[in-house]
């Protein structure tokens, strides 16, 4: 049985792709319901970009900030989201994956 992750990163969807497609030249989770669920990958684009949105670069005289604030008031959105996908990851578990969620907790305490 594999373990989905569920970690928020730059340029990365809350679900961990640490697998190399060498036929779609792509990135994936390795587990195939997941990877090929076109709802679960819609909600981790979306959840993604809203994550990415909080980094802006040369500003504030910085190279790389991380807008903290702006996390903090789209915490009941983000947390919306991650239940969302969570939800849908349950709906197609066919028992090949267990959900590794680190990220829930950590948005809750904002």
């Amino acid at each position: 049985m594999k373990t989905l992750r569920i970690m928020l990163d730059f340029t990365e969807g809350p679900l961990w792709k640490d697998f190399y497609d060498m036929d779609t030249k792509e990135l994936c989770t390795g587990i195939e319901v997941v990877d090929n669920d076109e709802e679960l990958q819609k909600l981790n684009d979306e959840i993604q970009d809203l994550y990415g949105s909080y980094y802006k670069f040369d500003y504030h005289d910085l190279p790389c900030y991380f807008d903290e604030e702006q996390e903090k008031k789209d915490k009941d959105k983000m947390l919306f989201l991650l239940g969302k996908l969570k939800d849908r990851l349950n709906e197609i578990n066919d028992g090949s994956f267990v959900i590794d969620d680190q990220e829930t907790e950590r948005v809750k305490n904002l």
